[in-house]
């Protein structure tokens, strides 16, 4: 099970690779497509499994943003956990001058210089990943996340699916 699982834009896919083998080397256990997907594995199915073992997401952002379709189901399979799951989080790694992207901005970002201390950088994102709590155990007293939290989303969702399923059952007025 890796730590964290890796998503970039195609402008940082040499850049995503040095910060995979940083991180491996500080003892952060990683998951990228470029390492961890073998020929004739479906791709969608080792990227869906990924992302539900990772407690980190990634996802590194060049200054052109060039995404792929593989990227936009990566990072919204990402938020979509981190919905679900108050212990994911997501960690966005912008490099040089790039912009935060508008569905990444409620998240701290980490800003990398590529070539300028590359190996610091990603020896200091290893220790933010390794001091990260754990569990809800981890969590303050006061903070409303946890079982609860979970709860209420899934009453939330059954409630939805209820009132779907009753007006798709209702007769159409005209």
């Amino acid at each position: 099970m890796a730590d964290v699982f890796i998503s970039y834009s195609a402008d940082t896919k040499k850049l995503a690779e040095r910060l995979a083998g940083s991180l491996q080397e500080e003892g952060v256990a990683t998951w990228s497509d470029f390492e961890n997907v073998s020929p004739g594995e479906r791709l969608y199915d080792q990227i869906q499994r990924a992302l539900d073992e990772a407690r980190f997401y990634v996802i590194v952002v060049g200054p052109r943003n060039v995404m792929r379709d593989w990227q936009d189901q990566e990072w919204q399979g990402a938020l979509e956990r981190t919905w679900t799951d108050p212990d994911k989080r997501i960690i966005p790694v912008l490099v040089g001058d790039a912009a935060t992207p508008a569905f990444l901005r409620s998240w701290a970002p980490f800003r990398l210089q590529p070539g300028r201390h590359e190996s610091a950088a990603a020896k200091k994102l290893a220790e933010i990943i390794k001091i990260c709590p754990r569990g809800e155990q981890s969590r303050r007293a006061d903070a409303p996340l946890g079982r609860d939290w979970r709860k209420r989303i899934r009453g939330i969702e059954s409630a939805a699916k209820r009132m779907k399923s009753h007006q798709d059952a209702s007769p159409v007025k005209a």
